[in-house]
């Protein structure tokens, strides 16, 4: 089993998802963390928010998530869920309208 420092819940938008499980090897990455992260059949990596991160260490492999250096405020992650739980949404499509549709460009370095 592969060691890492915690695991984070990352919403990612444009799904009918609520969070995936990725890990985290990085110590900044918290709750609000704009991370990258890699899906299977998906050619380029996707943007994702950190809605959690804990130590609950499933038995499985996880795949990593990449820091972008980018915190979005508690303020912003609490109205957010407000929202999705308001409109009953899911919390991929209640990203995507609340994400500037450029984000990508501004953050994490291109690969």
């Amino acid at each position: 089993m592969e060691k890492y420092f915690a695991v984070a819940e990352v919403c990612i938008p444009s799904t009918i998802l609520d969070s995936l499980s990725f890990s985290v090897d990085d110590e900044s990455i918290v709750r609000g963390s704009v991370v990258r992260v890699s899906l299977r059949g998906r050619k380029k990596p996707l943007l994702g928010l950190v809605l959690n991160v804990h130590k609950n260490f499933p038995k499985f492999k996880l795949k990593p998530a990449e820091n972008c250096e980018y915190i979005f405020s508690e303020r912003y992650v609490e109205t957010f869920l407000w929202c999705a739980n308001y409109y009953m949404c899911s919390l991929g499509e209640t990203l995507t309208a609340f994400w500037p549709a450029d984000l990508e460009k501004y953050l994490c370095t291109p690969r």
